[in-house]
């Protein structure tokens, strides 16, 4: 993982506290919501935050990364006119959302940082719940349920409601949900030290990052209430990976293949009594992963390249994926058959048989 990954970038900054000088009381929480292209969807995440922001302690900046819609104007219209905590900063070219949300935490000021899509909403009464949580226990990590097409999905399998300092039951119960995107945890900025930032100019950036922001926090706090509402658009980068089903994108499965590059070590460094049912979670969670890289590559390319071709690269992304994993594939396709999971025991077999390297060769 390239955790140190920097990006030399120049960001304007406009508005501000004050006409633009910084408050001098650091706020104890920023909001940091990346914008490109978003027009349709910004007002709207705007109009659910903008409201819940109490007179101080609370910053919010937005950064345009060059977008080439109206997106930049809505937020020189509405940014003046909404609260004296809001900063807009601007890319001179477009960067991509890790190097934008980098540049955002180089410049946050608050204790905890919160990630927002700007097609997403916050809503209503999220940042007063967060506040109390935070006055009261102080944890590291705050993590929040979402709601997505009108269902209330869970982001966190554990209890909710209390404080925890169990570093290993966090790690276990964000994996059993498959919930690594970052807008769904509040963490301290001491957390993202220098050496933790979004791998620039790669996708799954949150699989990049959350695994190890996990491993940091000290404590955490699981609210089980969704704060955010999750708004699909077909535009967005997961929208695009969606659309790609009639050909194999190889940069971003390679950015998926590799987003988890080191955690393993990582994981048996922090945490080596570590139980064996973490580690399926993690394993499981890794796996699924590689079935569906395999999936989107059969489904491309088995009439489109030759068989052997075909294998060598499910060979190759095995190779990869494997040896994250901290349950060999193979060993996790045996313990699903002897757990009666046969459908998961059949389409991990398949896949793997499929990615033999030797008969690939």
């Amino acid at each position: 993982m390239e955790t140190g990954m920097r990006v030399g970038l120049s960001a304007q900054i406009e508005g501000g506290t004050a006409g633009g000088a910084p408050c001098s009381e650091p706020p104890w929480l920023s909001i940091l919501i990346p914008v490109y292209n978003v027009e349709p969807y910004l007002r709207d995440c705007l109009a659910s935050l903008l409201p819940q922001l109490p007179p101080h302690g609370v910053e919010v900046i937005l950064l345009d990364d060059a977008s080439t819609d109206g997106s930049l104007g809505l937020c020189s219209e509405i940014c003046p006119q909404s609260h004296p905590q809001v900063r807009l900063m601007r890319h001179a070219s477009n960067a991509g959302l890790s190097a934008a949300r980098n540049t955002m935490l180089g410049a946050a000021r608050g204790d905890y940082i919160w990630f927002v899509d700007s097609d997403d909403e916050v809503l209503p009464g999220a940042i007063a719940r967060l506040r109390a949580i935070i006055d009261r226990d102080a944890p590291d990590l705050v993590l929040c349920d979402y709601e997505r097409g009108g269902r209330h999905l869970s982001s966190f399998a554990g209890p909710s409601g209390r404080p925890s300092a169990d570093r290993e039951a966090l790690l276990q119960g964000v994996f059993a949900r498959r919930r690594l995107h970052s807008w769904s945890k509040i963490a301290r900025r001491s957390l993202w030290s220098d050496d933790l930032r979004f791998p620039a100019g790669r996708c799954f950036e949150d699989i990049a990052t959350t695994p190890w922001l996990l491993l940091r926090a000290r404590t955490h706090y699981y609210a089980a209430e969704a704060w955010v509402r999750y708004r699909d658009r077909p535009d967005s980068i997961m929208g695009a990976l969606r659309r790609s089903r009639g050909r194999f994108d190889d940069c971003r499965n390679d950015d998926l293949a590799m987003s988890l590059a080191g955690f393993d070590a990582a994981t048996r460094d922090a945490l080596p009594a570590m139980s064996d049912v973490t580690r399926h979670h993690i394993a499981h969670f890794w796996a699924k992963e590689f079935t569906k890289i395999c999936w989107r590559l059969l489904s491309s390319s088995a009439f489109r390249m030759p068989w052997r071709d075909l294998r060598r690269k499910l060979a190759r992304y095995r190779g990869l994926m494997d040896a994250e994993s901290p349950i060999a594939f193979a060993a996790l396709a045996r313990l699903y058959r002897s757990r009666g999971r046969l459908p998961r025991a059949a389409i991990l077999s398949a896949c793997l048989w499929l990615a033999q390297a030797d008969d690939a060769g």
